[in-house]
């Protein structure tokens, strides 16, 4: 099958959040695939159509067929050691196959993520392929360009970091392409994706010159802290790679020197609803209410519904933290307001969750605790399709790559500096909203938080570093990616997963024994290509369909 090839990205004209001018365009006429371009407000409408890609939870693939779940969580947080797959232990039991390297080609997964992101690059090229010969205003149509490129570099991205080098296609696919080309190989994918980047950064606009009705389109500086962010993954997975942490350095600290952004001032306020967009709001998928919760028409994210609490009939109880996650926080001496933000249950604050006593079902949860960034206040109207923005990129993420970056070019300051930023908000927050139990408001503050600012000197600035990445960014899909690209991988999931549970199976915390992995670390070892410095970069299976369709090379171990 070449169901990736097909997608034509005909249905252009499809609803994006938040920016109600940016959408309200009439049709002009009759239109074909010859004369489309011929209007702004259709080069416009192409690029919704990109946005609207993000949304798409789920829903008909290219070629008809289904395309199921592909959440970031399932790759960023599950196979970490800061989240368990959930539900109860027969629901989606094949993402227990994933975080033990046992899948094989014709895994659910390895197939949705694959059409999507080549679904997500076919609209974009479509786009690009397009708008660089149109006549009209030139600064629309460079700011379009910026978009589609920022994009088409977001879904490569999305692939490369889950199946390594991939096949590289720059203009729409043609038949005569079908079957000829190969995967290009990691680095020849970084390569493009970087110049994507760069040419998004070069057209896009800064975020506060961005029409209040527009909100949500991407702007220079999620450029930046995109290509920042893939600039530190590759250097941590490329062995072809030249990229430096100087060029991390230039593009974090272009976002910083910006002043285009800022923390939020209480941690907890970043995981509300309304507000959503804020200054700390870097890049965002955005979400509203709609009248559907089936693709392509809906206008509202699952994500949320996925994570819920099953005993609450608020969802279906998947990615939930860890003992070791919640042991991170070592709340006992520090008193970390954020916690509160990362977990809620039976087990943790007499179980209150927007200031209403809740109850739970050890059985339909994989831990003791549920994922708070991910829980609504209510259960939506549609269930399946809430409000919610999904944030990618955010202010505090910016910094700590900043301070990682300063460290390696010897830095130090600069790195505490910027690490310290993180740690002051932190200490001066709230507990979460709703956390009194008959309150809905952010009334609840700990005393005698204990969070210094950090004064460590060599290695230990460093394991610092990561360790505020983990505290400060919990369940927002990036710890498999840190642990990869900093050769921490596999000893800490083997840890997690067998070790300590072998020790102590329910930690001590609770009352249901959690799962051992006990291939895990070998069938991923097998499963994976070498990175830098002895790093191993594990891979998911390129779908068999794809392999045999065009005589491609399995990812090794499958």
């Amino acid at each position: 099958m070449k169901k990736f090839l097909f997608i034509i990205s005909a249905a252009l004209v499809i609803t994006f959040l938040g920016c109600n001018d940016f959408l309200d365009l009439e049709p002009q006429g009759a239109e074909n695939s010859g004369n489309f371009f011929d209007t702004k407000e259709n080069g416009t409408r192409a690029i919704i159509g990109i946005y609207d890609m993000l949304q798409l939870d789920k829903g008909a693939g290219p070629d008809g067929q289904w395309m199921g779940h592909h959440h970031d969580f399932f790759m960023g947080d599950i196979r970490s050691d800061d989240a368990e797959k959930g539900s109860n232990d027969g629901d989606y039991g094949s993402m227990w196959e994933m975080v033990e390297y046992t899948m094989t080609p014709q895994i659910g997964f390895a197939n949705d993520f694959w059409i999507h992101g080549y679904w997500g690059i076919s609209r974009t090229n479509y786009a690009l392929d397009n708008l660089e010969s149109v006549t009209w205003d030139p600064a629309v149509r460079d700011r379009l360009i910026g978009e589609a490129s920022f994009f088409r570099a977001y879904f490569y991205w999305y692939l490369v970091r889950i199946y390594g080098g991939v096949p590289l296609f720059t203009t729409s696919v043609k038949p005569s392409d079908f079957g000829k080309v190969k995967r290009a190989s990691l680095n020849e994918c970084y390569t493009q994706i970087a110049a994507d980047l760069l040419k998004a950064v070069e057209l896009l606009p800064e975020k506060s010159t961005i029409p209040v009705n527009e909100t949500g389109r991407v702007s220079k500086g999620s450029a930046r802290a995109l290509l920042a962010r893939i600039y530190m993954y590759q250097i941590g997975t490329d062995l072809a790679s030249k990229t430096t942490w100087q060029q991390v350095y230039d593009q974090t600290n272009a976002v910083i020197a910006s002043g285009e952004y800022a923390l939020v001032s209480n941690y907890a306020k970043l995981w509300e609803t309304e507000n959503k967009n804020n200054e700390e709001t870097i890049f965002d998928v955005q979400f509203g209410v709609g009248a559907s919760d089936k693709a392509p028409t809906a206008i509202g994210t699952n994500c949320f519904n996925f994570q819920g609490n099953r005993k609450d009939d608020s969802g279906w109880g998947f990615n939930n933290p860890t003992p070791d996650l919640v042991a991170a926080y070592n709340v006992a001496a520090t008193n970390d307001p954020r916690l509160s933000c990362v977990v809620y249950g039976e087990k943790f604050n007499n179980g209150v969750l927007y200031g209403i006593k809740r109850k739970y079902d050890r059985n339909e949860q994989g831990s003791d605790w549920l994922n708070r960034k991910a829980a609504l206040p209510a259960k939506p109207a549609l269930a399946k399709a809430a409000d919610r923005n999904i944030k990618i990129i955010r202010y505090a993420d910016v910094l700590l790559m900043h301070a990682e970056a300063c460290w390696n070019l010897g830095k130090f300051d600069e790195a505490k500096d910027k690490l310290n930023l993180v740690r002051a908000r932190a200490r001066n927050s709230s507990y979460c909203m709703g956390y009194a139990e008959g309150k809905m408001d952010y009334s609840a503050v700990p005393t005698s938080v204990n969070l210094p600012d950090i004064t460590s000197v060599g290695d230990q600035l460093l394991q610092d570093i990561w360790k505020e990445r983990r505290l400060e960014l919990a369940m927002e899909s990036l710890r498999f990616y840190d642990l990869v690209r900093t050769g921490q991988y596999f000893d800490a999931l083997d840890a997690e997963k067998n070790t300590k549970r072998a020790a102590g199976l329910t930690y001590g915390l609770g009352d249901k024994a959690y799962k051992q992995f006990p291939g895990l670390k070998a069938n991923g070892l097998a499963k994976s290509i070498d990175g830098p410095k002895g790093n191993k970069v594990p891979l998911l299976p390129i779908p068999q369909t794809e392999v045999l369709a065009w005589g491609m090379e399995q990812n090794p171990g499958y």
